[in-house]
């Protein structure tokens, strides 16, 4: 399947992921990727500087909702995959790839698919049955926003998730056929409706 072009902008965020090589798991601890994570952030932030929404490290590929103000998502994920596929490989002594091509990403452009897509990503480790509830979840950036401790590069999020109706929220399960409407949005350069 030939790859997207990329459509670029500064009005919209983008979804973000990126999978291992054969869906295989990190070949090092997840709190070492995560720590790597965070030193690859400050790195392709400083070259290339972008609007951290959330993050999400999961066993094998991560999530991420992020801006770019300068209309160069390309330019931030090669810096960012590039460094952070270093590090694990540095680490861990790997010599074969780590993630299993190119990132995929989808623009968010309406709200309520925005709002949604962020319940999504900060899901991840709830539907995994990791933890119970998302803010229970170590490698995420929702836990430094609530305990008020610091990531790599500043958190742009404004949303408001985070008081206990806000958290009840984020925790509640989405239906089957909703989370499915998602996840087909998802896969198409612009998350839009599909039936």
């Amino acid at each position: 399947m030939p790859r997207k072009n990329l459509v670029r902008t500064s009005e919209f965020p983008y979804h973000v992921t990126s999978r291992c090589h054969n869906q295989d798991w990190f070949q090092i601890p997840l709190d070492e990727v995560w720590e790597l994570s965070l030193a690859s952030f400050k790195e392709a932030h400083e070259m290339i500087p972008i609007n951290l929404v959330s993050y999400v490290l999961m066993g094998n590929h991560y999530h991420m909702i992020i801006k770019t103000p300068d209309s160069n998502l390309d330019l931030f994920m090669r810096e960012f995959n590039r460094r952070l596929t270093l590090k694990i490989q540095k680490r861990g002594k790997i010599i074969n790839q780590v993630f299993g091509g190119r990132y995929k990403w989808c623009i968010i452009s309406v709200n309520n698919y925005f709002i949604n897509c962020y319940r999504y990503v900060y899901q991840n480790p709830v539907r995994a049955g990791i933890v119970q509830k998302c803010e229970e979840y170590p490698f995420s950036t929702l836990k430094n926003i609530i305990q008020c401790e610091e990531f790599s590069i500043p958190i742009c999020d404004h949303y408001g998730f985070k008081d206990e109706w806000g958290l009840r929220w984020l925790n509640e399960t989405v239906p089957d056929l909703e989370r499915k409407l998602l996840v087909n949005g998802l896969r198409r350069s612009e998350f839009s409706d599909v039936s």
